[in-house]
């Protein structure tokens, strides 16, 4: 029967002094030799500083004014929710700081080759998701851009149906903004750094410049910075106790995939202090956000968290040249830093997510573009714009997230005391993280266990008509803490009553040092790791080999 085969043609490109890709490893998901390790201190308080900067941070404040808060304690809150999650940042960029592996990489060592699947097909799935929508929030700003030289594109006919939430005005921004991004994806790694600066300075100027002009040119502050609040008593607390969690799920995602950065570090040192002040430029912004929105109440007659009906009211007050001109460059700035955000958070977290499941055929570059084409597939217009149901499931899609969080850093700083056999993350054959069948059962069950007991708020919140307790509530509020601390604490506990006696072996035998060194040796002669066969070719179907008698006993050990 004749069998399919993929052109050779097809498979990535490598360099020439490497041996082409197997199913198991290409140059781009292999540990990342010293030569490409050129991210500094700079680089990573960019990086978080591009995620800080951005239109959605600068939104957040609405959201704790609209569950009772006052101005002073949604600001404590996403202080101390921000200081948390920076903590979480560096807490498991460990693995990549050190071993230099990427987010699937440090997945295969907790789940298993195979398991790891499950992890990073979640995260391939937020990936395009969240491209489209972001996507689609640049968008609005390329229209803001349009809108502030030509204001006739407003005079556009209505080609869309209303049920489509959007306009042909807004399309036309959307597809500009599209394009305008696609030649970023083209930006190998290392370079990515010089985008994250632009945007950063960019950034922090044009809130800096909104929130100035915003309380000099006020008439007064409004009621937003009132001391008064719609709760009190104890659904006072649970209220700051869910800004803080609200403020750390904000970047869930980007904390999820933070070894694909980490891995370029010059030294550990580089990624682990810039992070942590990660969280200072992120709550400025929520402070800018505030601050602007108050000193802008009264002259609007509304509360403008969206930053485009905000740009566009200032246009509209006053439709001047100077005004156009200067809603032109506060548009661009918040333009280029939505499209670092972008293509740094989604595309590339995207990119390398795809590489690791398909190596042979998929690099970080084809990964890009394909989470960028099947961003536009999903209709992110849509999603934003009329499926209210979609967006509270992503924005409570935490409660699947965290727990991935608690295992890896339990297994990284517990159970391995931060040892890791990288060469066994490239392969079957002898591989100590193979577990059962490639799946660590352990881990699923931390998993779960994570998840459960935060499962009927998350149905409460996506549909309010299912009614759950007080206290499936009061859970529900604090899934990014409580959902990371008991995934971390099954884990070790799994760890230690069914330990894996190959991983026992490799720790308690070689010091952290001996580690790192072992994965320098591997990343120096890891060419030789080419050649390995695999069981299955996942492409043709063909069996090329089989899974060797060393392989079949650890199994039987763990």
């Amino acid at each position: 029967m004749p069998q399919f085969r993929v052109p050779r043609n097809l498979e990535v490109p490598y360099p020439e002094h490497e041996l082409p890709p197997t199913y198991l490893i290409n140059h781009d998901i292999k540990p990342i030799e010293r030569e490409r390790r050129k991210w500094g201190s700079l680089a990573f308080l960019s990086l978080w500083s591009v995620v800080a900067f951005n239109m959605s941070n600068l939104q957040l404040g609405s959201s704790l004014l609209s569950v009772g808060l006052n101005w002073w304690q949604s600001i404590v809150a996403t202080l101390l929710g921000h200081i948390i999650a920076a903590g979480l940042v560096v807490l498991v960029s460990f693995p990549g700081l050190y071993y230099h592996i990427s987010f699937p990489l440090s997945q295969r060592m907790t789940w298993g080759f195979n398991g790891a699947i499950f992890v990073v097909l979640n995260r391939i799935l937020l990936s395009i998701i969240w491209f489209g929508v972001q996507s689609w929030q640049g968008g609005l700003m390329t229209y803001v851009c349009l809108r502030a030289w030509f204001p006739s594109i407003d005079n556009l006919p209505p080609t869309f149906s209303p049920s489509t939430g959007m306009n042909l005005a807004q399309f036309v921004g959307f597809i500009v903004f599209f394009v305008l991004q696609l030649p970023f994806l083209l930006l190998k790694p290392v370079p990515l750094r010089y985008l994250a600066y632009v945007s950063t300075v960019m950034g922090f100027i044009v809130q800096l410049v909104l929130v100035v002009w915003a309380c000099s040119t006020m008439e007064s502050f409004g009621d937003i910075l009132s001391n008064k609040q719609s709760v009190g008593g104890g659904q006072l607390g649970w209220s700051f106790v869910f800004g803080i969690t609200v403020t750390m799920s904000s970047i869930t995602s980007g904390t999820l995939s933070v070894c694909d950065y980490t891995r370029f570090a010059k030294r550990p040192q580089s990624g682990i202090l810039p992070q942590l002040a990660g969280f200072f430029p992120a709550w400025l912004s929520n402070v800018f956000g505030i601050l602007t929105v108050a000193g802008t109440q009264k002259r609007f007659g509304a509360e403008l968290w969206s930053v485009v009906q905000l740009l566009m009211a200032i246009q509209d007050q006053n439709s001047t040249t100077a005004t156009r001109c200067a809603v032109w460059f506060a548009g661009f700035s918040f333009l280029i830093n939505q499209l670092a955000l972008n293509v740094i958070g989604n595309s590339f977290s995207g990119g390398t997510d795809m590489a690791s499941l398909l190596p042979k055929y998929i690099n970080i570059r084809r990964g890009q573009y394909l989470t960028a084409l099947l961003g536009l597939v999903i209709n992110p217009w849509y999603l934003v714009s009329g499926a209210l149901v979609f967006l509270s499931v992503m924005s409570a899609y935490t409660v699947f997230l965290q727990p991935f969080l608690g295992t890896v850093a339990a297994s990284y700083f517990v159970l391995y005391r931060q040892r890791i056999k990288v060469s066994d993350l490239y392969k079957l054959s002898g591989n100590i993280y193979w577990y059962n069948y490639g799946v660590n059962w352990r881990a699923i069950v931390s998993w779960m266990v994570g998840v459960a007991p935060h499962l009927p708020g998350f149905l409460h919140t996506v549909n309010p008509t299912i009614k759950v307790g007080a206290g499936a509530e009061h859970m529900y509020l604090l899934t990014a803490i409580s959902s990371f601390v008991i995934s971390f604490t099954m884990t070790v506990l799994l760890g230690y009553i069914f330990p894996v006696q190959a991983q026992q072996d490799f720790v308690n035998s070689t010091t952290r040092e001996e580690a790192i060194q072992l994965k320098e040796d591997f990343i120096n002669g890891s060419d030789i790791m080419r050649g390995v066969e695999v069981p299955w070719d996942p492409v043709t179907g063909d069996k090329s080999s089989h899974i060797s008698e060393v392989e079949k006993d650890s199994e039987k050990n763990q």
